[in-house]
């Protein structure tokens, strides 16, 4: 089905947005095309921006859990859809939000190291989104298909909440010197 041939609504939000909101960002199952892909994620951004922009530390927290959790899920559909494994694609998302938390929460100056570091990676991701949404996917896909870190994908999230927590950690006891 091709996006200008959708003739009703509830297509384009299918297409766009799944059938069930909990399966289509929280499954690790299945595959997401570019439209999904990208519909997945704009929703996801929106969402974390939205709540973010509050400014309630505890809020903030938890968004950026659900939306890490969510992009991991997001992401190894997609790259179960372009038939790779995607443990860069996956390594560089989980940089990009564990380095995007410490930023938001330390409030590190712009022109601080970190945040030149942050830059980088967040182009790296920049660079990972544009390539998984504009690589056409694969004729034959491998529903079992999985990147290596997310086999349990629970035990990988609550290992990069570890990461976050000891680095938050060492660079909030480093800033407090």
């Amino acid at each position: 089905m091709k996006f200008f041939e959708l003739k009703k609504i509830n297509d384009l939000n299918n297409a766009l947005w799944g059938e069930n909101p909990f399966t289509f960002y929280f499954s690790f199952h299945g595959f997401f095309n570019r439209s999904q892909f990208f519909g997945a994620l704009i929703t996801l951004n929106l969402f974390l921006n939205i709540i973010t922009r509050q400014n309630i530390w505890g809020l903030s927290f938890l968004c950026m859990l659900i939306g890490f959790y969510s992009s991991l899920a997001i992401i190894q559909k997609r790259c179960r859809d372009l038939n790779i494994k995607g443990t860069l694609i996956i390594l560089g998302t989980s940089a990009f939000f564990i380095m995007a938390g410490i930023i938001r929460f330390l409030n590190v100056a712009k022109t601080d190291v970190l945040f030149s570091t942050f830059k980088i990676i967040f182009i790296l991701y920049l660079g990972i989104y544009l390539y998984t949404q504009f690589m056409p996917g694969a004729k034959e896909k491998d529903i079992n298909l999985t990147c290596p870190l997310l086999k349990h994908p629970n035990i990988y999230f609550i290992t990069c909440i570890a990461i976050f927590s000891i680095a938050f950690w060492a660079i909030n006891s480093f800033y407090q010197l």
